[in-house]
């Protein structure tokens, strides 16, 4: 966080350019940021620092506008918002009126006329207030605008022909699918539900209030009332919601017994529904949207979409309605209409609804409730005059694709256990961090004779990806002593291992040693594999990579070919292991100074890259620096500055800046910066 300087309770004077009332991450979706030199010395700023905490716990004050700045600017998963005086308005309206993650605008003033224009040159301004009470109310009334409506799409063409296609177009919406099918094997006990409520009094450790409800819910809840306690808009609901917003896996993990009981008990609602006997129903969702988040709907027409998180909709059109043409200040809040038609019988269990009308709080709404990542066709988007309507019929698609993924990822890697596919799907993403927090937390959950060693060693995967070598190999080592100390030993899962430890005694230069544990490998797997498998391909590919470093190019480009042709045999054309290839065979021809046809290699590996992979993983990057090295050896240097500048954007969102990879870029731009300079 930027430039802390002090932090308070809700009874502490602020002191210094910033007091923060809740130091620690964010973990609710809003962030409520108020700036005003003068608010240290103002009678009634603890009023408002208890009051403002009541409504939402995350709240800044600065002082400072440059520091204030500073931080909206950072804020990328929440919303904000902004509180001012009308006096300072003209300091920081104009430099953060237009940034999308600034929700709504509050000043607070006792000269109310004087700033009354305001309001018509700022559309996310809501009003001015002259009273605490009055601004407080506001805010509230904002909140709940916000918590209702908030909601995350994922977007995937279901013509796609394939699921690994999907992966580069759609990861987030694969990513969300498979959590929704773990979550639910997770263990549920009762060492689940203290570690929950242990995070959450943490996160509310200063909030007197949210603290009387985790106490109440420790007291009193029972598995049957997971729907209650989130239809009620508790503090699970909001840190809940946070969650999947946000694919924060920690979190997801901590709250894994409530999703599992919310989950369980909207299926067991759902087999009533269908045992009733009704066909279809049409719900309704009222929403007011910016004009970037209506854009995004518009383009993806004809498209499916992953709902990344529960859906909220209701039976009456006429309250959806309301509430997406509720009265606000706010100009830029566009009013929608989401009308969602749902053949109850025709999915069975591919799509849980439940009423949820009896459980809430506010029974006349008539909740229906979607479970996770609902899909949904957006047949058509059309605007009425008054309102924008969407209409989305419920579709089987998210399962189906989901499906197509495990059984694939079971042939290719032979891997039984979806959980251990969810946070390989990551690291194959690019989300390193994401991939190791999720495996660390699996690992402090599973026993003793479960997947401790596949999950070991896929934690040394996402170490090593990130360049972290050394911790990588410790978990190797204690992967492959596990494998290797159980009755029978796990032979050919101990194979992948003796790999990994390859490639990191090759990155040692270590060529002679890396070879045995490749051919190590290979021989593992040559006795218990056809000879088409791919992770045969692997270990012919590793031995021609080290050959390729011992500078003996002929033998290398015999292995190189050798696992190409067992790839393209097994992987579509559009497979990343293919482009893999194409680009260590690239690299030797270019070593053979054969260099169009190294550069026809290369571009071919990044064709694949770019259409399997998002459009910022390192893979990407490491095909844009080998295309640039042919155009520097041809000297066509403007072409390599362009290549070199791209790959380093992507790589400085993964790497420290002292990473290799980095460093090597950054001097090359150098290189090619003076060249380029000395010609002009």
């Amino acid at each position: 966080m930027a430039n802390i300087l002090s932090s308070c309770s809700a009874t502490e004077a602020v002191t210094g350019n910033e007091c923060v009332l809740a130091s620690k991450e964010n973990k609710e979706i809003i962030t409520l940021v108020w700036f005003d030199p003068n608010i240290g010395s103002r009678d009634d700023t603890k009023l408002a620092m208890k009051r403002l905490r009541e409504i939402n716990d995350y709240v800044l004050f600065y002082t400072d506008v440059e520091s204030c700045i500073v931080y909206i600017n950072a804020v990328e998963k929440e919303k904000i918002f902004l509180v001012t005086s009308g006096s300072r308005s003209s300091e920081i309206l104009p430099r953060t009126h237009t940034l999308e993650q600034v929700d709504s605008i509050f000043i607070f003033c006792k000269k109310k006329n004087r700033y009354q224009h305001l309001i018509d040159e700022y559309r996310k301004l809501v009003d001015i207030y002259v009273s605490i009470e009055s601004l407080c109310e506001s805010i509230r009334e904002q909140a709940e605008l916000v918590y209702k409506q908030i909601q995350t799409f994922s977007f995937f063409n279901q013509h796609q022909s394939s699921t690994r296609e999907l992966i580069k177009q759609s990861s987030e919406f694969l990513w969300f699918q498979l959590f929704t099918y773990i979550i639910l094997r997770l263990p549920r006990n009762e060492q689940a539900k203290k570690q929950m409520l242990d995070i959450c009094r943490h996160y509310y450790r200063d909030n007197e209030r949210q603290w009387k409800l985790i106490d109440d819910f420790e007291r009193t809840y029972c598995s049957q009332e997971a729907i209650h306690w989130y239809t009620k808009q508790s503090f699970v609901y909001k840190l809940v919601n946070k969650a999947l917003r946000t694919e924060d896996i920690d979190q997801l993990y901590a709250f894994r017994f409530f999703i599992c009981d919310l989950s369980r008990n909207l299926a067991q609602q759902h087999k009533i529904l269908v045992e009733s006997g009704i066909t279809e129903l049409n719900l309704y969702r009222g929403a007011q949207l910016s004009i970037e988040e209506l854009n995004r709907l518009k383009i993806n027409q004809g498209k499916s979409i992953s709902t990344n998180g529960y859906l909220s909709t209701s039976r009456l059109r006429e309250k959806a309605l309301e509430f997406a043409k509720k009265p606000t200040s706010r100009t830029n809040a566009i009013p929608v209409l989401f009308q969602v038609q749902c053949n109850v019988q025709q999915f069975g269990d591919s799509i849980i609804l439940a009423d949820v009308a009896n459980f809430s709080p506010y029974p006349n709404e008539q909740e229906v409730l979607f479970d996770l990542n609902a899909t949904f066709l957006i047949e058509m988007i059309e605007h009425t005059g008054e309102i924008w309507l969407v209409n989305m019929v419920a579709s089987a698609d998210g399962e189906a694709i989901t499906r197509d993924y495990i059984e694939i990822a079971r042939r290719d890697n032979e891997e039984k256990t979806v959980s251990i596919m969810f946070g390989r799907l990551m690291c194959d993403m690019g989300e390193y961090d994401k991939s190791r927090k999720y495996f660390e937390n699996l690992l402090a959950s599973s026993a003793e004779n479960d997947d401790r060693a596949s999950i070991e060693f896929n934690i040394g995967r996402a170490y090593y990806n990130k360049g972290e070598w050394i911790i990588a190999r410790e978990y190797y080592d204690r992967a492959y002593d596990r494998m290797m100390g159980v009755d029978p030993p796990q032979t050919k899962e101990s194979a992948s291992v003796l790999n990994s430890i390859g490639i990191d005694l090759q990155r040692q230069q270590q060529f002679d040693e890396a070879r045995d544990y490749y051919e190590r490998a290979l021989t593992i797997r040559q006795k218990y594999y056809p000879e088409d498998h791919p992770d045969i391909a692997q270990s012919l590919h590793s031995i021609g990579n080290v050959l390729d470093d011992q500078d003996k190019y002929i033998e290398a480009l015999k292995f190189y070919r050798q696992a190409l042709q067992i790839r393209e045999r097994h992987y579509p054309a559009c497979h990343p292991y293919i482009a893999c290839s194409l680009n260590n065979i690239a690299l030797v021809l270019k070593k053979q100074a054969k260099y169009d046809n190294a550069l026809q290699f290369y571009q071919r590996a990044l064709v694949i890259y770019e259409r399997y992979y998002p459009t910022d993983h390192p893979d990407i990057a490491t095909a844009l620096n080998n295309i640039a090295s042919i155009y520097i050896i041809e000297r066509k240097y403007n072409s390599a500055f362009e290549f070199c500048q791209r790959a380093l954007k992507i790589y400085e969102q993964f790497y420290s800046s002292d990473h290799p990879d980095i460093v090597a870029n950054r001097n090359t731009i150098e290189s090619l910066t003076r060249i380029l300079k000395n010609r002009h």
